[in-house]
């Protein structure tokens, strides 16, 4: 019997093979092996010097079916995902999702890839690293921003363009054995010239999954609502170019026996670029508030942060490897204090900074990057201090084969006082201790395929 149906199975295999496959039909086949060599001391940023170093793994697949012109599939596996030697690895699918081309539009449904997520630009700020592949800025991170939702968008001939999404951040069981779903909706029309184009993205978030920790009773408290606009601008003169992205957001949280709980924040981004033929020099500043001033701000609702895919600096900005974000840090030690009650600014808000970056390619196989820059807080608690402090981060990348690549960074973050730690951490009269500076140090081999 299993030798009758191993030979059934083989002429099936056989005909098929044999049968006439579409004009159109097409399997891409792509990816990479990363082996990087990480470094960070004083990850902390505190009096106590934490350090961290290691290696670590991640084989990326990439594939795109195409069975006719119109419909496509693509799928990102990592396997593994990024296993750190002497540790088991996790194997996971980053992305998965389909898609259908028409000349009304582009519709995408599944478990979208980073592509997706990148509207306007990364929450706040332009996305430095790239959409879809952030490891081509630095060569060190890749954080991704994958989403579950659908997807629709169209460019008209006259430049007009519209992203219409739909994205589910998180769905959980309540307590009652209900549903409980963290959603985001973007309507984002826009147009664009030949030089540039100008977007407005209408954003509206509904959390009842108790995703934010500041939302009373979890999943089963009252949902958080949040809306957003993000403006942005992009326009070049030649070599120069001017890219300009606003966010400004509301929060409310319904809160029985009492007043809404509400807040607000904005932040502003601005860069200049110039491309000089084997490199570019940006010079950018950016502005995030934190919540507004008010009774019920204890807990941020709205998150001035950075995107995930926004790393200009190696060390403060929350990429490296052991995870540290000096800007979090700052805010959090240095925060505003009411009625006792810590008021952190959330996340990377509740700053300010500038930084002058480039990249000049000595020839087609050696490339520096840089990047200088000073932050600060917009508003600390009395006695406590705004300066976050200096970071300067060098790059270096040599291709040594054909898909062969090696990558080498190095930031180092002059810790300011913003980031000292005090004995009483509500109390920044109280005894504090200088922050220790912290720097990291990455080298990375890529096989590409």
């Amino acid at each position: 019997m299993k030798k009758i149906l191993a030979m059934g199975l083989g002429a099936l295999l056989v005909a098929g093979s044999a049968g006439p496959a579409s004009a159109a039909s097409q399997i891409d086949f792509s990816g990479y092996y990363r082996a990087m060599f990480a470094n960070d001391w004083n990850n902390g940023i505190g009096d106590d010097e934490i350090s961290d170093s290691g290696f670590s793994n991640r084989l990326r697949l990439n594939f795109a079916f195409h069975p006719t012109d119109e419909i496509s599939v693509f799928w990102r596996f990592h396997a593994p995902h990024n296993q750190r030697w002497g540790n088991s690895g996790d194997v996971r699918t980053v992305y998965s999702f389909g898609r259908i081309k028409q000349d009304w539009g582009t519709v995408t449904i599944g478990r979208l890839s980073d592509a997706h997520t990148y509207y306007g630009l990364d929450s706040l700020g332009w996305n430095w690293a790239g959409v879809d592949d952030t490891i081509t800025d630095w060569g060190v991170f890749d954080p991704g921003g994958e989403r579950d939702g659908i997807s629709y968008s169209n460019r008209w001939d006259n430049g007009f363009q519209l992203v219409a999404q739909f994205l589910r951040l998180a769905d959980v069981e309540k307590t009652n054995s209900e549903r409980g779903s963290d959603d985001l909706f973007i309507l984002e029309p826009s147009y664009h010239w030949e030089d540039g184009g100008a977007a407005l993205g209408l954003r509206y978030e509904r959390d009842h999954a108790g995703a934010h920790s500041h939302n009373p009773g979890g999943a089963d408290g009252p949902a958080l609502k949040v809306f957003a606009l993000n403006p942005a601008l992009a326009q070049s003169f030649g070599d120069f170019s001017l890219h300009f992205e606003g966010l400004f957001a509301w929060g409310r949280v319904p809160v029985a026996g009492q007043d809404d709980m509400k807040a607000s924040g904005y932040g502003l981004y601005l860069d200049g670029d110039y491309n000089y033929g084997p490199g570019n020099v940006t010079l950018a500043a950016w502005w995030a508030s934190g919540t507004g001033s008010g009774d019920d701000q204890a807990n941020n609702l709205v998150d001035m942060g950075l995107g995930n895919g926004f790393i200009p600096f190696v060390v403060a900005g929350g990429g490296n490897w052991s995870g540290t974000n000096a800007i979090a840090l700052a805010n959090e030690r240095s925060a505003a204090i009411q009625d006792g009650t810590r008021m952190d600014g959330g996340s990377s808000g509740n700053h300010w900074a500038l930084a002058l970056a480039g990249a000049h390619a000595f020839n087609d196989d050696l490339t520096l990057k840089y990047t200088v820059g000073y932050m600060a807080l917009n508003k600390a608690a009395s006695g406590a201090k705004k300066d976050i402090g200096w970071e300067a981060d060098l790059g270096l990348a040599v291709n040594l084969l054909d898909n062969l690549e090696f990558r080498s960074t190095f930031g180092y973050l002059f810790a300011g006082d913003a980031l000292r730690t005090y004995d009483d951490p509500l109390d920044h009269s109280s005894a504090s201790h200088s922050p220790q500076d912290a720097f990291s140090w990455y080298n990375t081999l890529y096989f590409r395929f």
